[in-house]
């Protein structure tokens, strides 16, 4: 009767067996060739980095090239009895140790003893212990004895994952290496080699999310393939891999981002909910944002930036670089108060409908601008310094301004309003409505602005679309010529002769409420109050210090 092979786990079975194998270490496999090409072989190596990045299996491949019958070289054999039986864990010249199970200072004289010894039938006696930071400071004292003067014969090499914890005479005496780790783009390289080798189908998608879930760890993004693999029915995709491991995908993610940028905070709030039905892991949730967001941010720069989606780069077009930036301040520090947040859920619920009203916070150069008597200065749409084009019409139409206390409101254009009845009669037939709709539907990255805007006709048949006071991140998208182009054809479409032409609402400053008569306090707050258009709401004095002891203390 056949038996089926037993399944062998992907990180053990396609375990590099030479230095070309290893992934994301070019460093390091560089500098240990060339010592065996070279003969330069030191008594004594570290290998530190995080878990899965090679320190056990490049501890193995050196030691195989050591004691290759064809070494020492940088290309071991792997068919001579030495690289055969190392790669089996079974030479007696080569010794794994488990620094965890070798704490007392017992055992640790016993391996230093062993390594008086000559070798058995290789060239070099060599010590792999791992988890090194794990012996106590006696069983470091007896290597330590032995790292001092060294035998010929004798090669350490010793794996950790906290180098801090090994004594400084240990270091002072072993070629320290770093095993980095490894960048997501590569790891996800890495993956579909192994897909293609293995007859796997996989999207590409879904091995960004395995690369990005493994945090730098190449065994680590192995062994959440294996797992989704036994967790997909076919090929694996990128929904199948976002549901299997609480993530949030790209497109959810993005259609976030444009949700944030156009102001939309009931979409933010209601995003939370979703993710709480679906059990999503929130601290990956907004470290993918945050990634999300730079990519935005170094595509808008111009800078080499990761391949980014082209709804990103959309996206990316139509926002200011001084929101990016906001935005990506607020989702770090976000990040950085989850751990100790009492309510994470709300926590991430508040920031993110915080982001959706970032476009609409005053900056700080325009407050103190305002303080000094000055015009606030205009914040550009775009991020390379330059306003976004309008039309030169529109421009000189806009140049009536109004200033009232030091703060300057400006409009785009000035908003037209037609007759009561001929704006009953279109809006009777639900015209304006459909051309919000479709408008929106053409351009979602202005979809809720284009919602809250006032739609009107005048007389000479030109179709104004006056947006909320503060949408100005809409109001640039809205005002490129592909962007014109889109409105008009949605306008004649539903009757409308064509012309588009779209405004943002000044503000009501009539309706401003006046100021309580009261107490203000000091001409500093009189002056604040004047500038900003504040008012006093209510005073409340300051209850002076009780002293305690001194001469003006009066006795208990």
């Amino acid at each position: 009767m056949n038996q089926e092979r037993p399944h062998q786990a992907l990180a053990r079975r396609y375990r590099p067996r030479s230095f070309s194998e290893m992934v994301g270490q070019e460093a390091v496999v560089r500098t240990l060739r060339n010592a065996l090409a070279s003969g330069r072989i030191h008594p004594a190596y570290i290998f530190s980095g995080i878990r899965g990045v090679g320190k056990t299996t490049a501890a193995r491949i050196f030691a195989k090239g050591l004691n290759c019958a064809n070494g020492p070289t940088p290309d071991p054999c792997g068919a001579c009895p030495a690289c055969e039986e190392i790669a089996r864990g079974a030479c007696l010249d080569v010794l794994e140790i488990d620094g965890a199970s070798h704490t007392h200072a017992e055992e640790a004289r016993e391996l230093m003893q062993a390594a008086r010894y000559m070798p058995a039938r290789d060239r070099y006696r060599i010590f792999i212990i791992d988890e090194v930071h794990m012996l106590s400071v006696q069983a470091f004292n007896a290597l330590l004895k032995t790292l001092e003067e060294p035998p010929p014969h004798v090669v350490f090499i010793l794996a950790t994952t906290e180098p801090h914890k090994i004594p400084e005479t240990i270091h002072s005496r072993a070629q320290h290496f770093v095993f980095r780790r490894v960048p997501p783009p590569r790891v996800a390289r890495y993956l579909q080699e192994i897909c293609r080798e293995a007859g796997v189908e996989a999207e590409p998608e879904a091995l960004e999310i395995v690369a990005r879930g493994g945090e730098g760890s190449v065994r680590d993004s192995l062994t959440l393939l294996d797992r989704l693999l036994a967790y997909a029915d076919g090929p694996l995709t990128e929904r199948e891999t976002s549901e299997a491991l609480g993530v949030v995908g790209q497109e959810d993610l993005l259609g976030l981002l444009e949700s944030l940028m156009g102001g939309d905070a009931r979409a933010a709030a209601s995003f939370v909910d979703r993710m709480r039905e679906r059990g999503q892991n929130l601290d990956r949730f907004l470290g993918d944002m945050d990634e999300t967001l730079r990519t935005a941010m170094r595509w808008k720069l111009g800078s080499d930036a990761p391949t980014a989606p082209q709804r990103l780069k959309a996206l990316s077009s139509g926002a200011s670089l001084e929101d990016l930036l906001r935005l990506t301040d607020l989702i770090a520090s976000t990040r950085q108060r989850l751990k100790g947040a009492a309510d994470p859920e709300a926590l991430v619920e508040l920031q993110l409908v915080k982001a959706a009203h970032l476009p609409n916070i005053l900056p700080l150069d325009a407050i103190l601008g305002a303080l000094a008597g000055q015009a606030p200065p205009s914040r550009p749409p775009s991020g390379n310094g330059e306003r976004a084009k309008v039309p030169q019409k529109e421009m000189e139409e806009a140049e009536e301004a109004e200033e009232v206390e030091g703060l300057r409101f400006r409009a785009l254009i000035p908003f037209k309003r037609m007759d009561e009845g001929e704006a009953a009669s279109l809006e009777s037939d639900g015209r304006f409505s459909a051309f919000k709709e479709a408008a929106g539907l053409k351009v979602p990255l202005a979809a809720s602005a284009i919602q809250a805007a006032d739609v009107s006709l005048d007389p000479d048949g030109v179709l104004h679309v006056a947006l909320p006071d503060g949408a100005l991140t809409a109001a640039a998208l809205l005002g490129s010529p592909e962007s014109r182009e889109v409105l008009e054809r949605s306008a004649r479409e539903l009757g409308f002769p064509g012309r588009v032409v779209v405004e943002v609402r000044e503000p009501d400053l009539q309706a401003a409420p006046k100021e309580p008569e009261g107490p203000k306090g000091t001409p500093l707050a009189e002056k604040v109050i004047r500038r900003l258009g504040g008012q006093v709401v209510g005073v409340r004095p300051v209850t002076p210090p009780v002293p305690v002891g001194g001469e003006d203390a009066e006795p208990e």
